[in-house]
């Protein structure tokens, strides 16, 4: 049975003035097992000594100073002391002793740190500083139809430069639909290398004759990956690291025949519109 650090650092924290232990300045109510309440001051070892007689008070109602307003028990000093039992011998050799008084007395505070003022929890009513200090703040708990905190967030711009993307076509087949005979290229597998979410479309132009590399110029047909029922382009949404096997379907003019080789164009933008625009020309 012991104060432990954790223990100290909340007494001096809830029971204290400036995070430190004190023989005065407190005010509170204590409340004992029938309700009946009696209000009280004194220092940082007379409130614990009350919370260490639950048969006796139920809880303790800290009125001043202000940043330590709440109500408190005997099981939450307990919890915050890491479980570990308080006696009351305990509160004279570890708080009484230790309050800095007489001024020639050593005075126990929790290291300072810069306070930073937020909201415990939704709904609390409280508001903490990251040092130990805890306060009523009526804006901590928003009534009905208030609008409640949810933190904070950081907003990003698309990021510099193009989207990158890994191209598989080890399994591609390339197949015409037995139906329309549009052309299809099937288990296009690509797999996205950018940092954040990107959007794709797939174009493809057809050379006529068989040749060995994909001509600057010079194309009989280019067009874009379409929604087989609206001819719309089919455009997709890639997050960070998805790897996604695609078919795409591409409608060549009817009259096309003979062997053509095909070149495969994958357009990318950080932003739907931007990619939009960007194939709006291509209009096979």
């Amino acid at each position: 049975m012991t104060v432990t650090d954790n223990g100290r650092n909340y007494i001096a924290t809830n029971f204290g003035i400036g995070n430190c232990f004190v023989s005065t300045g407190l005010t509170w109510t204590a409340v004992d097992i029938n309700d009946a309440t009696v209000d009280e001051s004194g220092g940082t070892a007379q409130i614990v000594a009350r919370l260490l007689t639950p048969v006796v008070y139920k809880e303790i109602r800290v009125l001043t100073p202000a940043t330590q307003a709440g109500t408190y028990t005997y099981q939450q000093l307990i919890s915050a002391n890491d479980g570990q039992i308080i006696t009351v011998p305990e509160v004279s050799s570890e708080i009484s002793q230790h309050d800095g008084d007489p001024v020639t007395e050593d005075q126990f505070c929790i290291a300072t740190c810069v306070p930073d003022w937020q909201c415990e929890s939704p709904l609390s009513g409280y508001e903490f500083d990251g040092c130990g200090n805890r306060r009523l703040n009526p804006a901590c708990n928003p009534q009905e139809g208030d609008k409640d905190y949810a933190g904070t967030y950081e907003f990003i711009g698309p990021p510099s430069g193009q989207p990158t993307i890994n191209l598989d076509l080890s399994a591609l087949e390339m197949t015409q639909d037995p139906t329309d005979y549009h052309f299809e290229m099937n288990n296009i597998v690509i797999t996205s290398t950018s940092p954040q979410v990107c959007y794709i479309a797939l174009e493809v132009r057809l050379f006529g004759g068989a040749l060995d590399h994909c001509p600057d110029s010079g194309e009989i047909f280019a067009g874009m990956d379409r929604v087989s029922t609206t001819r719309i382009v089919r455009i997709r949404v890639l997050d960070p690291g998805e790897v996604n096997n695609i078919n795409a379907d591409f409608y060549q003019p009817e009259a096309m025949r003979g062997v053509h080789t095909v070149c495969l164009l994958v357009h990318g933008t950080w932003t739907r519109t931007d990619l939009e625009n960007e194939v709006a020309p291509i209009t096979g």
